[in-house]
């Protein structure tokens, strides 16, 4: 039976005196105060007002830009700040662009120009996804991180490395920044380049907003598009991914039609440089007259790369005539006709052969690099994954290892051949003078009369 206060207050009568004006019990374990809520059931705290306290504090509005409670990312001013800041970067860029073409080689000495968008860290490298400050269009050499590809055949020549992106196709693909997947539009995909590369001028156009920590940078899409892409029940893919196969198959079935645009590019660029007797118009002319008819053709080629500068000044030249040599070895010396030149790995990427032997040439050679299984570090190294190393070796079996020995033997035979000339030309001429036969006490016997 529930007991009211004024029976308890009955039951134990306080004394109110001078000494105790304020009706306060003086006895029992714990005198209550009048401040704190009485022991009955109309003034017991109420367990449905607590937890609606603590969930109104769990469900509180918090920006994921800032991480500031409060607001929403909608109207986050820190957010508009840097956008605002980045476009005026951008305008400023534009009308200073002569003058920071100047500036950019010594200013890019001490500075990070390319950041790690946070979310593609844990994954493969050719899933990683950098955000450069110096190019200015987005590039891929991964088809499969494309979702549609339309072909194309385009150069671009402003990449800030002093060489040409082929550009074979353009499409959307998605790049995963924190905990969400973004899409992004028009991104180039060129067989030249051994990463995924976001332009941080194109993102800043497209409406994205970057934000950098360090080495590291975050992506944030002005607008969420909901996609509408179900999944076939016949095929298992999406629409999308149905439509982006077909334009995939399409675009390497134009191979030919590729590489006839990429040797007319480079055959009317360097038509059009000024020839003259200085060495870099000269080289391009020896270069372009290489023909490939006996095997000392062949080790000329090779004793160029020798000079790193020379084939890094050179090195689209020197990539197409290390091909055209490889081809020629194999098919006229070897007689081997199976073997298609250039080669490709298993996602149809493009491997260069002049890369695989200037890295295994550093290395210290075949077979140092095998003893201390260093292929695959070869494969990271040359933009594939560690599995690829075993892909890599192959090749160098297949493409370059009786080439490099047939180097290398040549090689020592005309240092022996130039070191037997020198010694007869050493005893041809001590005959023809008389005064080489003599001792040296001769000498000094005769210059003191």
């Amino acid at each position: 039976m529930e007991q009211r206060y004024d029976d308890v207050t009955a039951a134990n009568p306080i004394n109110v005196t001078a000494a105790n004006p304020l009706r306060v019990q003086q006895s029992g374990i714990r005198a209550p105060d009048y401040s704190e809520p009485r022991a009955s059931s109309t003034t017991l705290p109420c367990q449905h007002c607590a937890d609606e306290r603590r969930e109104r504090k769990w469900v509180m509005k918090r920006c994921y830009y800032c991480n500031i409670p409060g607001h929403q990312i909608s109207n986050c001013k820190r957010k508009e700040e840097d956008e605002e800041s980045q476009l005026i970067r951008i305008a400023i860029n534009t009308g200073m662009e002569q003058q920071r073409e100047d500036e950019d080689d010594d200013q890019r000495k001490g500075q990070i120009m390319e950041y790690l968008v946070v979310g593609t860290d844990g994954g493969l490298w050719s899933e990683m996804w950098y955000v450069s400050k110096t190019l200015k269009h987005h590039f891929s050499g991964n088809l499969d991180m494309f979702k549609r590809m339309k072909c194309m055949n385009d150069v671009e020549t402003r990449t800030s490395e002093n060489q040409f992106y082929f550009i074979r196709g353009i499409g959307p693909v998605d790049v995963i920044s924190g905990a969400e997947k973004i899409k992004i539009q028009s991104v180039f995909f060129t067989q030249d380049i051994d990463r995924n590369i976001l332009s941080y001028d194109q993102l800043i156009t497209q409406g994205f907003t970057v934000k950098f920590t360090g080495d590291k940078c975050k992506l944030f899409p002005t607008f969420s598009v909901p996609l509408n892409n179900n999944v076939s029940v016949k095929s298992g893919l999406s629409k999308e991914e149905e439509m982006g196969l077909v334009e995939k198959r399409k675009m390497m079935d134009m191979e030919t039609e590729f590489m006839m645009f990429k040797t007319k590019y480079l055959n009317d660029y360097f038509s059009k440089l000024e020839i003259s007797s200085n060495e870099p118009d000269w080289n391009v002319m020896i270069l372009q007259t290489m023909k490939f008819k006996d095997f000392l053709d062949c080790k000329a080629l090779l004793d160029m790369m020798d000079d790193d500068d020379y084939v890094r000044k050179y090195k689209f030249i020197l990539n197409a005539k290390f091909e055209e040599m490889v081809e020629w070895f194999i098919t006229e010396k070897l007689g081997i006709t199976t073997r298609p030149v250039p080669a490709y790995a298993t996602n149809n990427r493009r491997i260069c052969l002049l890369d695989v032997y200037l890295i295994i040439e550093r290395e210290g050679g075949y077979r140092y690099v095998t003893e201390n299984n260093i292929w695959p570090m070869i494969a990271k190294e040359m933009g594939f994954e560690y599995s690829d190393g075993e892909l890599i070796r192959l090749v160098y079996m297949m493409y370059l290892d009786v080439l490099v020995y047939y180097y290398k033997f040549k090689t020592i035979q005309s240092k022996v051949y130039d070191k037997k000339v020198t010694d007869e030309k050493e005893v041809l001429g001590g005959m023809m003078d008389p005064r080489g036969s003599q001792s040296e006490g001769g000498d000094v016997e005769r210059d003191s009369w």
